[in-house]
């Protein structure tokens, strides 16, 4: 099993001291990735910024931008917001594996959309018959970290926004 490979982390130490070469894997917290980041002793990189959202991140940012919405509701005689503020900042995204651009999207009613290889290609809008509610306006707010790491990310809601402003809806 891959817990009972502990020894790889001392070898690799060992092999780098040496001048070795150790193998790159992604790294991360194993509760929140599961078992991908195991077995340790690799050197590890942070993320796939081509992988963003994950689709636990997915999940989480769902789930958060639909409590958000509810309580809007609850709380303003159930109307919807019609501008909601994510922060999108580097260290958070890297550590949640793009839990605000998740939040971003299901606010917005977008959700990737993934080639064969699991690289995000395009951030595709919900049909509002489908959503069955209005779609939120975004004030994203951007660290320079997350600019600079997920150009790719940028890019993508950009093309998103600029679609959503267009659609006759």
């Amino acid at each position: 099993s891959l817990l009972s490979k502990n020894t790889e982390e001392l070898d690799s130490v060992l092999s780098a001291l040496d001048g070795g070469y150790v193998k790159p894997a992604p790294g991360g917290d194993l509760l929140r990735d599961g078992t991908a980041v195991l077995p340790t002793g690799r050197n590890i990189h942070a993320l796939d910024p081509y992988r963003m959202p994950s689709a636990g991140a997915w999940a989480r940012g769902q789930r958060i931008a639909e409590e958000t919405i509810r309580q809007h509701l609850e709380a303003n005689n159930g109307a919807y917001p019609e501008t909601v503020a994510v922060t999108l900042w580097g260290l958070d995204t890297i550590k949640t594996r793009g839990e605000s651009i998740a939040i971003a999207l299901a606010l917005v009613g977008a959700k990737p959309v993934k080639e064969g290889t699991g690289r995000v290609v395009r951030f595709e809008l919900t049909p509002l018959e489908e959503l069955g509610r209005p779609r939120i306006d975004i004030l994203a707010s951007l660290s320079g970290i997350f600019r600079d790491s997920f150009a790719n990310v940028v890019d993508l809601l950009d093309d998103m926004f600029e679609r959503c402003v267009a659609v006759d809806e």
